[in-house]
């Protein structure tokens, strides 16, 4: 599907203003932090391998791809150094792993949590304006529908968390399932089928 002028500049104008608004906050690179629950889903996503490998990468320094296989095999693990290859490539790709320089790896940072913002200024400097205009309150029909709006959120934002939770108990069980697989390869390659 093409992209139309209008489109593209509206694109384009968002993109600065997002930009501007994450450099006035003091976040000049956004792409190296994180948050940590982005950190966390995209560390859920990956298998048992990725995993290990994603434990070997550093956080405080860039280590040569040789130092993360020399790794590997401290502690324990028999993976070809193709398959740390691979694993890296993807860690790269999803980014829970930077390559710099190239062919050395150190794991992404989660970005601390934003302090809590003060209150608006102007409000605080002339107090008085506060209770020179008439609080408006809501209709009772108003408010009514506002409990109910809020009653159906809840039970949006529970059911979201159920759906959460059964997806990551089949990501999990995938990750069996393809561990399962791989023993039974490996044993029927050593019996010669």
């Amino acid at each position: 599907m093409p992209v139309t002028d209008h489109e593209r500049t509206r694109r384009a104008t968002f993109g600065r203003g997002v930009a501007e608004g994450l450099r006035l906050a003091g976040v000049h690179n956004p792409g190296v932090l994180m948050n940590n629950a982005k950190l966390a889903r995209l560390e859920s996503g990956l298998n048992a391998m990725a995993r290990k490998v994603l434990e070997a990468v550093p956080m405080q320094q860039p280590w040569h791809k040789d130092q993360i296989v020399a790794e590997m095999r401290r502690t324990g693990s028999n993976a070809g150094r193709d398959v740390i290859e691979g694993c890296l490539a993807t860690l790269t790709a999803r980014g829970l792993a930077k390559e710099q320089p190239r062919g050395h790896f150190i794991r992404a940072a989660a970005r601390p949590p934003a302090p809590p913002q003060p209150a608006d200024p102007i409000m605080q400097a002339n107090p008085s304006t506060l209770s020179a205009t008439p609080a408006a309150t809501p209709a009772p029909d108003t408010l009514g529908r506002l409990a109910n709006l809020g009653v159906l959120l809840r039970r949006a934002a529970e059911e979201c968390d159920a759906i959460a939770l059964e997806v990551e108990e089949r990501v999990q069980a995938a990750g069996e399932d393809g561990d399962k697989l791989r023993q039974l390869q490996a044993l029927l390659k050593s019996i010669g089928v």
